[in-house]
Formats: structure tokens, C-alpha cells, sequence
């Protein structure tokens, strides 16, 4: 939220003052874009911001789940032509589901084309693109490219709730100038340099302080004024552990999603049934179904469509219902607990104009994120045999 409302107040300074109201009489419509795939927190902002779900759009993703880039620019424009402002543009660095990774130099090109402020939800998967092992993950946060970036340690590196970071490419200054009210009862200016300082140490504490808007303190640069030490979370465990630590625990989810995967594939078909990859994991999580033989033997031969679905090594519907029925079996047991998920593919529409996309939901698939470092190879056969039995004791 708090990286949508300093673009909307840097792209619309007077809204500080005058409130939406100010653009509405100027006639401007601000428009932010995020990925089809993206984390709902961007919607909840849009609607705190004042820029109304009706203004977010929603852009397709390829087959990975990855954010189409030259759908974007399409989109882009046509906002432009039909009469809206593009101002803020929500990259992910690790979705929700697929943990997909969106293309951010072909995406900040267009950012700079159109003068859009550029931010990236990195709270799932950034830290894999700061710390990961490179021959593992080739991804990069391009430098300069970026003008906000969100990171919660307290999801891949494991540090204590809540720990949540926005880094800012242009300094707390930026912030400051956008939601700061200067406040002198409460805050005030950085006190002079130290006399013992030399010229050049005052130079350098100089651009910092104009980078910092004048003071470290980021109660005038946020909407919240008293709030707890939650970097100090991350400070500690970056101490005690040290980097090399955060490096081996992502490149250990990576190396574990890939385990998982191969896992899955080299059982191939069972006597229960199937196991099908929904897409090869980009990253730390996966996606696949198990479809039991007696289903798929049902469906066949109900010759309802499905079964030449399942021929062709497409995805059938009747897929979902039985990951949710295998879910709730699992769970209900308690030995192991797996949740289940669906995202949206796309293609371009057959007729209508361009940016124009269609969407299908896809069938409910088992969804398994990769982060806890204790997680062995015997831990993720025992979930695929859940999986088996609870399949016989439903199916047979």
C-alpha cells in the first residue's frame, strides 16, 4: 500500500492537497497494473488508495504463470487512448501458486516508455533472487530498473512474524515528500555533522541525509507513526546466522521443489493411479494432480468429453473434484496436512480489439511450497503416499 500511494503522490502531486477529488476535476483516471496471477494485497490497496478496483488491470500471464510483458504494453496503451493515466505497474517475484517469477527487464522497459512507476512484490520469492545459488535460480532484480521492492523475511528465510521490508530505489526522501507532514512536535531535523568529521565523511553523510529526506526517522515518511522493531528480527538473524546461511536455506527450497518434481514424474502411473506436473517449477513450488485409475476409467467411459481430454494429456475438470475430495482426506487424518489451488491460463481473443484476452480457470491442483530446510526425500514420498491411500480408501 504504502508503495502505490507515494507513485500515485509523485505522479499526482496535487492529491496530497486536494485529494482525489483533484484529478477528478482535472478529469484524470490513474490506472495500475498487476499480473492475472498476482497476490490480492495490490486490490486491497488500490481500494485504500482511492483508485478503485475498476482501474486495476489485470494483465495475462504466459503458460509459466510468468507476467506477460508485450500484453502489458498493449494494455498500456489502450488505457492511454480510452482516457487513463498509467502510473503504477505490480511485478511479482514469486506468486502466490506457481511461485512464478515476472520478466522485469522486458517490464521495466515499458515502465520507462510510459513514465510508470515500477514496483516489485518480491514478499515470497525475493529472497530466493537475492540469496539463491545462481546455478540453481538464474534470476535477477535488475539494478536502477526498480522503484520499490517488497521483501517478507518471514516467509522464505524464516524469521519470526511480522517482518516485512519496501526498499525504495530514490530514499526515504521520496516517501517523505509523498505522505511526510513535518510534524516538528514530534520530529526534527538530523542534528550537525560531528565537528570531528573530515570533508569527505561530511559529503557522504550529506547525500545521505538528502536521500533520507533529512532524518532517519520514518514516522513522517509512512502512514503509521509508533510501530514496533521488526527489522531488528531480521538484524539478529542476520548476525547469528550470516549470510551464507539465508544462501543454503533458499537454495535448499529450490533444490527441494526440483527433488519434488522429479519425484513426481518418475512415478509416472502407480496401481492407484496417475501423477501429472501441472507446469515444471519455476521455483519453490508445485503443482501436479493425481488422477485414479478408476476416475479416469468412469469418465471414459461416460464419453462425455473428458475422457478424450485425459487421452490427449490435457486436463479433464473432473480433476479438481477429486484433488479437493483427496485434500480433505489428508487433512482430515491429520498425518500430513496439503492444501490445493487454481489459477487462470490465457489466450488471445479471436475477435475484439487488441489486449482483448480469454481466460479459463484451471481444475484444482495440489499445490506444495518448498521452504521448511528439515524436509527430506522421505518426507515428500510419505506425502505422495498419502495421497495413494487416500485415494484408495475414496476411489478404491
Amino acid at each position: 500500500m504504502h508503495a502505490l500511494m507515494v507513485a500515485r503522490n509523485q505522479r499526482f502531486p496535487e492529491i496530497k492537497t486536494q485529494g482525489l477529488w483533484g484529478l477528478a476535476r482535472s478529469g484524470i483516471r490513474p490506472v495500475v497494473f498487476t499480473s492475472a496471477h498476482a497476490h490480492y494485497s495490490i486490490e486491497k490497496a488500490a481500494i485504500a488508495a482511492g483508485v478503485g478496483l475498476e482501474n486495476v488491470v489485470f494483465v495475462p500471464t504466459d503458460d509459466r504463470g510468468c507476467m506477460d510483458a508485450e500484453a502489458l504494453r498493449t494494455l498500456v496503451v489502450r488505457e492511454i487512448e480510452s482516457g487513463g493515466t498509467p502510473f503504477f505497474v505490480n511485478a511479482t517475484a514469486g506468486t502466490t501458486v506457481l511461485s512464478a517469477f515476472d520478466p522485469l527487464d522486458e517490464i521495466s522497459a515499458v515502465c520507462q516508455e510510459f513514465d510508470i512507476w515500477l514496483h516489485v512484490d518480491g514478499s515470497w520469492g525475493g529472497p530466493l533472487a537475492l540469496f539463491g545459488d545462481k546455478s540453481l535460480f538464474n534470476y535477477r532484480i535488475p539494478a536502477g530498473k526498480v522503484n520499490s521492492l517488497t521483501v517478507n523475511p518471514h516467509k522464505l528465510l524464516g524469521i519470526p512474524m511480522q517482518c516485512s521490508f519496501l526498499l525504495v530505489r530514490d530514499g526515504l526522501g521520496v516517501m517523505r515528500d509523498s505522505l511526510g507532514l513535518g510534524a516538528t512536535y514530534l520530529y526534527h531535523s538530523a542534528p550537525p555533522d560531528a565537528v570531528d568529521q573530515d570533508d569527505e565523511e561530511r559529503h557522504i553523510n550529506s547525500q545521505y541525509m538528502q536521500r533520507l529526506g533529512g532524518s532517519w526517522d520514518l514516522g513522517d515518511a509512512t502512514m503509521g507513526c509508533g510501530r514496533r522493531p521488526d527489522a531488528i528480527k531480521m538484524w539478529i538473524s542476520w548476525r547469528y546466522y550470516g549470510t551464507q546461511y539465508f544462501c543454503d536455506r533458499v537454495s535448499r527450497a529450490r533444490q527441494l521443489a526440483i527433488d519434488f518434481a522429479k519425484l513426481i514424474v518418475s512415478r509416472s502411473t502407480t496401481k492407484a493411479g496417475r501423477w501429472k506436473l501441472f507446469t515444471e517449477p519455476q521455483s519453490i513450488s508445485v503443482c501436479f494432480w493425481f488422477i485414479p485409475h478408476s476416475q479416469a476409467q468412469r469418465y471414459e467411459n461416460a464419453a462425455d468429453g473428458e475422457g478424450e481430454s485425459l487421452r490427449k494429456e490435457e486436463y479433464a475438470e473432473w480433476w479438481g473434484d477429486v484433488t479437493k475430495a483427496l485434500c480433505d482426506r489428508i487433512n482430515a487424518d491429520g498425518a500430513a496436512l496439503v492444501d490445493y489451488a487454481t489459477v487462470e491460463r490465457f489466450r488471445a481473443a479471436s475477435a475484439g480489439r487488441p489486449g482483448e484476452f480469454v481466460g479459463h480457470k484451471v481444475p484444482y491442483f495440489f499445490r506444495i511450497p518448498f521452504n521448511n530446510p528439515n524436509v527430506t526425500l522421505g518426507t515428500q514420498s510419505a506425502v505422495l503416499d498419502a495421497i495413494e491411500d487416500a485415494s484408495r480408501a475414496i476411489y478404491g
